[in-house]
C-alpha cells in the first residue's frame, strides 16, 4: 500500500470515528423479523468496517483477475518467443538456399553473362540441411 493511501486511510478512519462520537444517541434498527435499540456509535463503525470488508474482498478478486491475466500474458510471450525461434530458423534456411541458388543458377565468372547452371543435386540439398543442423549446433553453444 502507499504511502498515500495509509494517510487516506488514517484521516477517513478519524473522520469516522469524530463523526461516531458526536453521534452517541441511541436509535432503534427495524430489519426483516424484528427490532433492536443500540447506540449510533455502533451503527456507524459497523457501517464503516462493513464498507472497508467489502473494498477489501473487491480489491482482492481484482488481484487475482490481474494475477489471472499475467499468467495468461506470460505463456503467450513463451509461445511468441518459441514461434519467432521457429521463423529464424526457416530464416536461416531460406538464407542459405537463397545463396544456394546464387552460387548454383549464376555463373559465377564474373562475365555477367545470366547463364544459368544446372540445378543442383539431392546430395547437394542433404549438405545444405547439414550445414544448416551444425550451423544451429554452433548457435546453442
Amino acid at each position: 500500500m502507499s504511502q498515500f493511501s495509509v494517510i487516506a486511510a488514517l484521516i477517513f478512519s478519524i473522520i469516522i470515528a469524530v463523526f461516531a462520537l458526536a453521534n452517541s444517541q441511541t436509535i432503534f434498527i427495524n430489519y426483516l423479523y424484528g427490532k433492536a435499540e443500540v447506540s449510533a456509535i455502533v451503527v456507524i463503525l459497523c457501517a464503516a468496517v462493513s464498507g472497508a470488508f467489502a473494498m477489501f474482498l473487491f480489491s482482492i478478486v481484482r488481484q487475482i483477475k490481474a494475477s489471472l491475466r499475467l499468467r495468461g500474458l506470460r505463456n503467450d510471450i513463451k509461445i511468441l518467443e518459441e514461434r519467432v525461434r521457429e521463423l529464424e530458423k526457416e530464416r536461416d534456411f531460406f538464407q542459405v538456399k537463397a545463396e544456394q541458388f546464387r552460387q548454383f543458377y549464376v555463373d559465377g565468372d564474373g562475365d555477367d553473362s545470366g547463364e544459368l547452371r544446372e540445378e543442383p543435386s539431392l546430395y547437394d540439398e542433404e549438405i545444405l540441411e547439414n550445414n544448416i543442423e551444425a550451423g544451429e549446433r554452433k548457435d546453442q553453444t
